[in-house]
């Protein structure tokens, strides 16, 4: 399993992000993991370890997801092409197998506290799929730009404040935990918004895998 470094410095998660704002909402791909208990025990192990420890937010189990795809704002995307959106996707997915991600150590990352997922070249083939779903249905010049980073890894706690990692990597590192395994046969097409401090979504289709 790859190991990811831990950041040096962490900084405050909560801000908007460039469009965003209170009420405001967003279509995206994820892939939910609030039911899947091996993953929970795991999550349960870090953030009781963590439940000390100042800065940091706990995600609540129910808001567990990789976040694959952004496809764009819903007051800027026409209803009329989400059915679109979701053919698009059944097609350009046809080919794929249900997925199997491994879990096991948590790393810190710049404005989280997040357990990576392996093999990350999975979920980089689902994103490219996403994106090329997108470009289908709404035409290239809508498929939202790359982010500076993509997801590929579940947040177990968001950063609330500015410092050094070090206590954090402390915590992760001294904690027992088991390592898991994953199962999804399906990717899920959300309506996103951001207004408290974890991600939460209402699902509007899923798109098996496979």
């Amino acid at each position: 399993m790859t190991e990811l470094p831990h950041a040096d410095q962490v900084r405050n998660h909560a801000r908007w992000r460039p469009g965003w704002h209170s009420g405001r909402t967003s279509y995206a791909w994820l892939l939910p993991f609030a039911d899947q208990p091996g993953l929970r025990h795991l999550v349960n192990q870090y953030q009781y370890a963590l439940r000390d420890l100042p800065g940091f937010d706990l995600v609540p189990l129910e808001w567990m997801h990789i976040l694959v795809q952004e496809v764009g704002f819903t007051d800027e995307v026409p209803q009329e092409k989400i059915d679109s959106l979701v053919d698009a996707a059944r097609k350009r997915l046809t080919g794929f197998t249900p997925l199997s991600l491994a879990f096991h150590r948590a790393v810190v990352l710049p404005e989280s506290l997040s357990l990576p997922a392996e093999p990350q070249t999975s979920l980089l083939d689902l994103r490219a799929g996403l994106r090329a779903a997108t470009a289908d249905a709404l035409g290239d010049d809508q498929v939202p730009g790359e982010p500076e980073e993509v997801d590929r890894h579940i947040s177990l706690a968001f950063s609330t404040t500015e410092g050094p990692a070090i206590f954090a990597v402390a915590t992760l590192g001294g904690t027992d935990v088991d390592p898991t395994t994953a199962k999804t046969s399906a990717v899920s097409l959300v309506r996103l918004n951001r207004d408290h401090s974890c991600s939460e979504w209402e699902t509007i289709a899923q798109v098996p895998l496979g």
